[in-house]
């Protein structure tokens, strides 16, 4: 596949970034660099389901990997898939395991649910513990305001740190990541979608919406052009 090493790669020399996106790319190797002193890569594993932050968060943490000289084939990947998944999202967790030459093992259930599952697997084959999640929450979902990048779970639910290296990133970072290292994300976003989740809860983002001027037809715009945050999960439930 044409371009794909390059991609994995990272982004080549000479792109240039916002100063906004590169504070927070000098930010994220920082928590990366701690994360990886603190822990081994057998002892981490990366939460996946598809969307756009996980994506980069994928691309940025095996781009950190090989940059440190450190096998990324340790680093666990899981999907969370949702009961009632997108076709377009199924097909994109496979694209992502060619691309990137990683297995991504899928889990079903809460958030809660996956965790106890994903730790019970380990302890079931009797490899090493996991002590950590890498996870591509940012301050603007649900329940992540006052996150900090490490955090511990709360009690009742699995021992795990979490590890929240996009946290302080904006929908605009995002985008102006993928779109200038030409990483490939799920194609639901070039048709309106701007958070996903599954068939029954997620649908086109209304402020995206338009009147196709020629054929009369309703279009969203690509998830792209939306500049505003707040709007970012108008269109879930």
């Amino acid at each position: 596949m044409e371009g794909v090493e390059d991609q994995v790669r990272g982004a080549p020399n000479g792109i240039h970034y916002s100063h906004s996106l590169q504070q927070k790319l000098q930010q994220t190797q920082e928590i990366f660099r701690r994360a990886f002193q603190e822990y081994r890569p057998d002892q981490i594993f990366l939460a996946f389901n598809g969307g756009k932050d996980c994506t980069v968060l994928l691309h940025l943490v095996l781009d950190h990997l090989k940059n440190e000289g450190i096998s990324q084939s340790g680093l666990q990947c899981w999907y969370f898939r949702p009961d009632d998944p997108f076709e377009e999202v199924e097909e994109f967790v496979i694209f992502s395991e060619k691309v990137y030459n990683i297995e991504i093992r899928s889990v079903h259930g809460t958030i809660r649910e996956a965790l106890e599952k994903i730790c019970n697997v380990q302890e079931d084959t009797g490899k090493e513990q996991l002590k950590a999640c890498l996870m591509g929450s940012r301050r603007t979902d649900p329940h992540c305001s006052n996150l900090d990048h490490f955090q511990r779970t709360d009690a009742g639910w699995p021992d795990l740190m979490r590890i929240s290296p996009l946290l302080d990133w904006t929908c605009n970072d995002v985008w102006e990541y993928l779109q200038k290292n030409s990483v490939a994300y799920c194609k639901l976003y070039d048709v309106g979608y701007t958070s996903l989740g599954g068939t029954t809860n997620t649908a086109p983002n209304p402020n995206l919406r338009y009147v196709d001027p020629k054929t009369g037809e309703i279009k969203y715009y690509p998830a792209y052009c939306l500049r505003n945050d707040g709007m970012e999960r108008a269109g879930r439930s």
